[in-house]
């Protein structure tokens, strides 16, 4: 099978749902005898979140039932103790699924309330406290990121996945999580570190904005003053 993730974690990618479903039709055409949209992010987007029906449409009835859709509360209510998700599949995955879950799998009842609570407030209302201000909080972090001129990705979700390969070789530093400890122990900032999803992030750092744009701001000066310093020590040292 094949895992299309958008917006991806740790880099925040957006795909457009047309590159989507063109990825999705290459995987069958080419055998791929599953796809899943990983959907976890999707409310937590400038757009808006993706449409089922548009991907569903440009499929046979017999290519849908290879097509699984994953989302689910996690993110989008900013409620990472709730692992709640839906499912979309066909009924014979479906199936499958339900027959292994009732073996080894116990819904919470928390969970379970949460999500029943925002399905009758309107999930859309529901995801709004979350959603907007990191909406606000995204612009906040992007304008940021270019005026600053360090390279990075940042597409929508929570994250923006920055290149801080200049810094930590003016540093002296090995890698992205001796950077941690530069930003955490000197100027109060955590990160989490490239290296820790695969050696080719090494030089890079997911920085989270999923605050109020005023923290936001707060912790992107931090990150920026942190960064100069060490440039700073290589021109003294």
């Amino acid at each position: 099978g094949m895992v299309l993730t958008s917006p991806d974690n740790p880099t925040g990618r957006t795909l457009p749902l047309d590159e989507q479903i063109t990825l999705a039709k290459t995987a069958l055409d080419a055998g791929i005898g599953f796809v899943l949209f990983d959907w976890m992010y999707h409310w937590v987007t400038d757009g808006g979140p993706s449409d089922i029906n548009v991907v569903l449409k440009a499929f046979s009835p017999e290519e849908r039932d290879r097509l699984i859709f994953l989302d689910g509360l996690t993110k989008s209510l900013g409620a990472s103790n709730v692992r709640s998700a839906h499912l979309v599949a066909g009924k014979a995955i479906g199936k499958y699924i339900t027959s292994q879950a009732s073996h080894g799998v116990i819904p919470t009842y928390y969970a379970q309330a949460v999500a029943i609570a925002a399905y009758e407030m309107g999930y859309g209302k529901a995801c709004a406290s979350i959603t907007e201000p990191t909406k606000e909080s995204r612009r906040v972090l992007r304008t940021a990121l270019e005026g600053f001129g360090i390279p990075h990705i940042m597409g929508d979700g929570y994250y923006a996945f920055i290149d801080c390969t200049q810094y930590i070789e003016a540093g002296g530093l090995k890698d992205s999580e001796a950077l941690l400890m530069h930003l955490g122990e000197n100027f109060g900032l955590a990160v989490v570190p490239g290296v820790y999803f695969s050696d080719a992030g090494a030089n890079w750092i997911r920085f989270s904005y999923a605050q109020t744009p005023a923290v936001t701001q707060g912790a992107v000066d931090r990150l920026f003053e942190g960064l100069k310093a060490l440039v700073g020590q290589a021109q003294y040292s």
